[in-house]
């Protein structure tokens, strides 16, 4: 209680404190930016987008539209924006509901009026920055903005960035100013702003020359990341103060380079469970580390186990930097560090190899792969009929269930609409469905195969054939083809 209150009374604080630091001690710093000038420079490549989404939660859906500021990071027409608006993981697994948005149109409005159609090109997952094409341009190049690389940031130094102003306003963006206020080391890299809010997010970032040194993201907090190293929040802790920054020209220029793809997972996979070196554990392992991952498990066929990696391995340093995970709750910068890299780097590991009262020091190289499919990629098909959703079994779901890979075959129930005929009949989020009537299923294809059939036959119940929990077992669904 006491940390939730320090945290809410700070929230109130902090927006004094920053106004009494910008209106005072940086005034002259301040006033020093040439707004005139950087609102020239700005009509080049600042957009507004128009993204109308589609909400999914289970089989209900609703409609929304959002109204983002964008940025034109490339000549043919690809443009930055604030990605959480238009991207979800879908929490489809053995056990849960899915949550899904998906853009449904995308138009991009330049300063000057002009407007053009888009499409998503995707989301990264690590930074939450979107990326859209515009699609209608024809032969027209546009003018990019272009950002500083290696920008040397100082704590104090001032920035300025654009926001958003809402629809009814004119002119539609306004100026605004802010400063680094800290260089975060871990867990990772991150030039720290205040000053800035949660509106102005993806926004471009200038330094006091109206040099572009990057957009304004949010820092990841280990302790809340999913297991799989995707998960980013706007906040720290319980989320009552945003640690809001910069992310950099880099990083930015390499998305550019290389966009995420809706539908596409780039990332990289080792194959393997892990857990945390702790300091209690590497006494007794009688490992030289004050921070390192313990290999609990390795996965056939992964590049860990082509590199020879064993359980009871002890990861402590990757390319010759430590592994500074001396808690559970450190585990997803290391995930984070392995999926970011590109399929087929060649990493190398400093490992630890407890046994027989003795520890050997070995240098393991593993070449990366492409990480398997997420359940959020995974192929899937819907039955408007029955009112259920399917999709494709994948790697998380064996190792959810503690299962070998490759032991179970079948599509997996993904969303149910609530009093729907599947949902009535007994079907439930996690099933995997084996047989339909007399069609045995090991894809989502011949899924809907089953059900095309199905529905032409229109017979008064349809059995399915499901594992579920470790057990085998047969679901009678009715069928009211009058409601149909």
């Amino acid at each position: 209680m006491i940390r939730r209150n320090f945290r809410a009374a700070l929230a109130v604080v902090m927006p004094a404190i920053l106004a009494v630091m910008i209106g005072q001690a940086g005034k002259a710093q301040a006033q020093s930016f040439d707004f005139a000038r950087l609102q020239s420079m700005v009509r080049d490549y600042t957009v507004v987008l128009k993204i109308k989404v589609e909400i999914s939660f289970g089989m209900q859906t609703n409609e929304q539209e959002v109204r983002l500021l964008g940025t034109i990071v490339s000549a043919d027409g690809l443009v930055l924006f604030d990605g959480t608006a238009v991207s979800s993981e879908q929490h489809s697994s053995m056990s849960g509901m899915s949550f899904r948005i998906t853009p449904v149109s995308i138009e991009v409005t330049t300063l000057s009026g002009k407007k053009y159609k888009a499409e998503l090109v995707g989301v990264d997952r690590f930074t939450q920055l979107g990326f859209a094409r515009i699609t209608d341009a024809g032969a027209s190049r546009f003018v990019p903005v272009q950002f500083s690389l290696n920008q040397q940031f100082k704590i104090g130094s001032w920035l300025a960035a654009y926001m958003l102003l809402p629809e009814f306003v004119t002119p539609p963006v306004a100026s605004d100013i802010g400063m680094i206020s800290s260089l975060i080391e871990s867990p990772e890299k991150f030039p720290l702003t205040v000053g800035f809010g949660g509106l102005e997010m993806a926004s471009v970032l200038y330094d006091e020359r109206l040099t572009p040194v990057g957009v304004l993201g949010a820092l990841m907090d280990p302790t809340s990341a999913s297991s799989d190293a995707g998960g980013m929040i706007s906040g720290a802790g319980e989320g009552d103060v945003q640690l809001l920054g910069v992310v950099t020209g880099e990083r930015i220029q390499k998305l550019v380079t290389s966009p995420p793809k809706k539908g596409e997972d780039e990332r990289s996979w080792l194959g393997i469970t892990l857990q945390a070196l702790t300091k209690d554990i590497g006494e007794f392992l009688n490992v030289g580390a004050s921070g390192g991952i313990i290999v609990t498990d390795v996965v056939k066929g992964s590049p860990a186990a082509k590199s020879g990696m064993l359980v009871g391995d002890v990861i402590h340093q990757i390319n010759g930097q430590p592994v500074e995970v001396d808690m559970e709750e450190k585990v997803p910068i290391f995930q984070r560090r392995i999926a970011e890299m590109a399929p087929g780097t060649q990493v190398e590991f400093s490992v630890y190899r407890p046994h027989e009262q003795k520890v050997d020091t070995l240098r393991i190289v593993a070449t990366l792969e492409k990480a398997p499919v997420t359940a959020a990629n995974a192929p899937s098909y819907e039955s408007k009929e029955f009112e259920f959703k399917v999709r494709s079994i994948v790697f998380s779901d064996y190792i959810q269930n503690n299962l070998e890979i490759g032991s179970l075959s079948g599509v997996v129930v993904s969303e149910l609409k609530q009093s729907g005929l599947a949902d009535v009949g007994g079907l439930d989020i996690g099933d995997v469905v084996q047989r339909i009537a007399n069609s045995p299923i090991t894809s989502v294809e011949e899924a809907q195969a089953a059900m095309t059939k199905i529905v032409a036959e229109k017979p008064r119940e349809v059995v399915f054939f499901i594992w579920r929990n470790n057990k085998t077992m047969f679901v009678n669904v009715k069928t009211d083809w009058k409601l149909q």
